[in-house]
């Protein structure tokens, strides 16, 4: 069974040591996903729900960089708040935390983005929570249209109204999109 979110960046963060250059085995393993494809490269290439070049991947996410040496590319876990758990970024078999343009930085791999799997499976949980660029942009339409700092709701099956904090009320609501696509 496939790891969610939370359990694969958790898994990632508990985990110190790798075989150097063998970044898919590492990641993929801390979702519990088995082995497809051959280089994290083509992992990207074939990867659903790819956020291309988005800086902003949620925990739990698979980040992806293209190029290298030998067009392997890069493939680390999300810990969110643009940190990401990387193979060898400690030295050769040591994982450590870095920011997300680490990987650029010091080893010239371009950033390709993030996916919500790899291997064409997807680890459940990832993205369902509002990230900080969610809320500017509700925030944003909040003000647009005069909503107040509270909403009446009428609630399903009572028809009672109720007063919510708006933040409540989108909250809710992104809960209820996320989970219908």
């Amino acid at each position: 069974m496939v790891n969610d979110a939370e359990t694969t960046a958790a898994a990632a963060e508990a985990s110190h040591s790798n075989d150097p250059g063998y970044c898919l085995q590492w990641s993929r393993q801390r979702a519990a996903i088995a082995a497809l494809y051959p280089d994290a490269a083509t992992a990207w290439r074939y990867a659903i729900h790819r956020h291309k070049l988005d800086q902003d991947p949620p925990r739990g996410a698979m980040c992806y960089w293209t190029g290298g040496s030998h067009g392997y590319g890069h493939i680390a876990v999300s810990l969110g708040a643009g940190q990401v758990r990387s193979t060898d970024a400690g030295g050769a078999g040591k994982v450590a935390t870095v920011n997300l343009g680490w990987v650029q930085s010091h080893w010239g791999l371009p950033y390709a983005g993030w996916a919500d799997n790899v291997n064409d499976q997807i680890i459940p949980g990832v993205g369902d929570e509002m990230n900080d660029n969610d809320w500017q942009h509700m925030e944003q339409l909040l003000q647009r249209y005069g909503w107040d700092q509270k909403i009446t709701v009428t609630q399903p099956g009572t028809g009672q109204d109720t007063q919510k904090a708006a933040r409540q009320v989108l909250r809710e609501l992104w809960q209820k999109v996320t989970k219908a696509t």
